[in-house]
């Protein structure tokens, strides 16, 4: 339950800061002491009393634990306050974690979306001379959008509220943009007689920079008879007529029914309301509010206004509420993230009811997060003392496999923020997201199996705390697997050798297509297959002799991956036929000539002849074309038995032709 605190010197600390009621009950932080939740949240004092209502806790005297919003495991909400409860100190230090650090209560919109994203980056907070809160926050409570652009935080609409102006004087009743724009910038000073006191709520406040950007001074200097003020807070504000203040109508119409702390109803009681503001394109002036059986309610018109109307949100790190995230957080996406079939517990019916009891316009979009609906929002990181910058594209290889893809990458250059995790996606041919995963940085591969053939775009895109990098992206085809087995028999020089080859797909695809066989880099022949997935392919016939290394190559096909294997082919040597043509006999004082003829089966034998009588050589001659006259010496008178013999060359092996006689006279 939240605490009330009342002693004497938190009355006198009160006065001391300016203008809370002495008769306000104040509130605590989580209390008793030391009661700690899983899902912490800072901020905007606009949106912070409707929260801790939703956490379960006590707001102004009212209980509600029954009511409380958890996940679907338990974990609850952790409210904590923008000033101190019970003090009004804006210095005041939070611990939100057992055995946390103490750090400076974050006071407004800004500082919550600061304190966010310091957790996340363990920067300090706030500034450099603060504290490191890495991993003390989880969401901040926000009454509007980014300021920083990015992706890194997604604010996720909660509800409508409208901004006021809250006058203390009657000749500020009705008012225009116009008007409100000359009077804090300083150049309307008195109005229907008024002399003008303009207050401004303080610097981080997300009411006063949706007021300033609503009435176009965004980039005007304030004037400089404006006064600065704690937000939401009347009594503090319109301390004489004459006096307004930009306000949250919610919290308006929360602290005047008494649902809200009261840090306004005593300003109430001396005239102070909410004027009628001229909206854009209008002709007349509208209310706010209503009254509806005694009690202050929202005019529906103004709240939708697309001038002063506002959601309010709340502000998650993107990452958290991404289901397919290494760092996804189930417990936030259940409280906060309605999307799909999935709704958030705080767009549940008792939820709404308490936020409809605090002021609120209930939204159909409550807890989205569709970015392109354009209720959500997207934001960077806020406060940065690092470079706000996100990795460039890692260096992707991809190999594809029987129905699969394996993907591989080196990591990008360093950013001044650490690379935080991968995300790994493949889509289709038409664009469709077929697989997604998120890993984290230290991993640099990943597969995608059991795909249909088909072309693919793979992306692979590295991710720190500022967001998602440049892609880094692969496009093929994805095929079922094919082997290729190939034989080559033994093979004389000369003969056309052959390599019987044969191609299997998996899946029952049948393989066709071509197959080429190369030895290194050249290619010996090619082939397409038949239907049965065979070809035999015919080679040269003048392969140097020798044990050939073949690269047999399958090119793959629609449905097939290529693939490929070795093949060994033996080229041996030719072998030789020797014919031998001589004279029957001859005078002993004549030489004879003797021809021989050297064949073999696909090439002409070149080398040398010797014609040998027993053992010796008696002479020698070189085959031209095959073919060679050889002159034999004179030989002595008598029969003798000679034969040729081929001496072989590197292709062609060595051969003894016939025995022949020739008898000298």
């Amino acid at each position: 339950m939240r605490r009330m605190r009342s002693s004497a010197a938190f009355v006198a600390a009160a006065v001391v800061a300016g203008g809370l009621a002495l008769a306000t009950p104040a509130l605590a932080d989580p209390t008793p002491a030391g009661t700690f939740r899983q899902l912490v949240g800072v901020g905007s004092d606009t949106t912070q009393d409707v929260l801790n209502a939703l956490a379960g806790d006590t707001v102004n005297g009212t209980g509600y634990a029954a009511t409380a919003v958890k996940s679907a495991n338990g974990a609850g909400i952790a409210s904590y306050d923008a000033i101190e409860p019970g003090t009004g100190s804006t210095t005041s230090t939070i611990v939100t974690r057992s055995g946390g650090t103490a750090f400076t209560r974050p006071n407004g919109s800004g500082n919550g979306q600061k304190a966010l994203s310091a957790s996340l980056t363990g920067d300090k907070f706030p500034a450099n001379g603060g504290t490191s809160i890495k991993g003390q926050v989880d969401f901040a409570r926000s009454s509007g959008g980014p300021s920083t652009s990015g992706s890194a935080l997604t604010y996720i609409p909660m509800a409508r509220d409208a901004i006021g102006v809250a006058v203390r004087g009657s000749a500020l009743d009705s008012l225009t943009k116009q008007q409100l724009f000359e009077i804090y910038s300083g150049s309307l000073t008195e109005l229907n007689g008024q002399t003008l006191h303009p207050k401004i709520p303080q610097d981080g406040s997300g009411t006063r920079k949706f007021f300033l950007a609503a009435i176009g001074m965004s980039t005007t200097p304030l004037g400089a008879n404006v006064k600065v003020v704690q937000e939401n807070q009347a009594n503090a504000a319109l301390t004489e007529d004459g006096a307004l203040v930009p306000f949250s109508v919610g919290s308006w119409i929360a602290q005047n029914n008494g649902v809200s702390p009261d840090y306004s109803k005593a300003a109430a009681a001396a005239g102070g309301h909410l004027a009628s503001i001229t909206l854009p394109n209008d002709s007349g002036a509208t209310s706010p509010v209503t009254t509806v059986n005694g009690k202050l309610a929202p005019v529906q018109a103004y709240y939708e206004n697309s001038t002063f109307g506002r959601d309010v949100y709340n502000v998650v790190p993107s990452r958290a509420i991404d289901p397919i995230s290494v760092f996804f957080d189930k417990d936030l996406y259940d409280v906060f993230v309605t999307s799909g079939s999935h709704t958030a517990e705080l767009a549940s019916d008792s939820a709404e009811k308490v936020i409809s009891a605090f002021g609120f316009v209930n939204e159909p979009y409550n807890g989205s997060v569709n970015l392109q609906a354009k209720h959500a929002l997207p934001g960077g990181l806020e406060g940065l003392s690092s470079a706000n910058t996100v990795p460039a594209a890692p260096a992707l290889k991809a190999t594809v496999d029987d129905a699969g893809l394996k993907l591989s990458w080196t990591a990008p250059a360093a950013t001044p923020l650490p690379l935080t995790d991968y995300r790994v996606t493949l889509t289709d041919a038409d664009g469709a997201v077929v697989a997604a995963k998120d890993v984290v940085a230290t991993t640099t591969s990943y597969s995608f199996t059991g795909l249909a053939t088909g072309t693919y775009t793979a992306t692979v895109t590295g991710y720190n705390i500022v967001g998602g990098g440049a892609d880094a992206t692969w496009t093929g085809a994805v095929k079922y697997a094919s082997t290729t087995t190939a034989t080559a028999a033994p093979t004389a020089y000369g003969t056309t050798p052959k390599v019987a080859v044969t191609v299997a797909g998996s899946h029952g695809v049948k393989p066709t297509g071509k197959v080429t066989v190369k030895e290194g880099s050249t290619t010996l022949g090619t082939g397409t297959l038949d239907a049965s997935g065979k070809v035999t392919i015919g080679l040269s016939n003048h392969l140097k002799v020798a044990t050939h290394a073949l690269s047999v190559s399958y090119a793959g096909s629609a449905g097939l991956n290529a693939s490929s294997t070795t093949a060994f082919l033996k080229i041996t040597k030719a072998t030789a036929s020797v014919a031998t043509s001589a004279p029957a006999s001859v005078s002993h004082t004549a030489k004879a000539k003797v021809t021989v003829k050297v064949t073999a089966t696909g090439t002409t034998p070149t080398g040398t002849v010797r014609i040998y009588e027993g053992s010796k050589v008696i002479a020698t001659g070189t085959l031209s074309g095959g073919k060679v006259t050889v002159t034999l010496p004179k030989l002595a008178k008598g029969k003798h038995t000679l034969h040729a013999f081929y001496a072989g060359s590197a292709t062609v092996n060595s051969k003894s032709g016939a025995n022949f006689t020739i008898k000298s006279t």
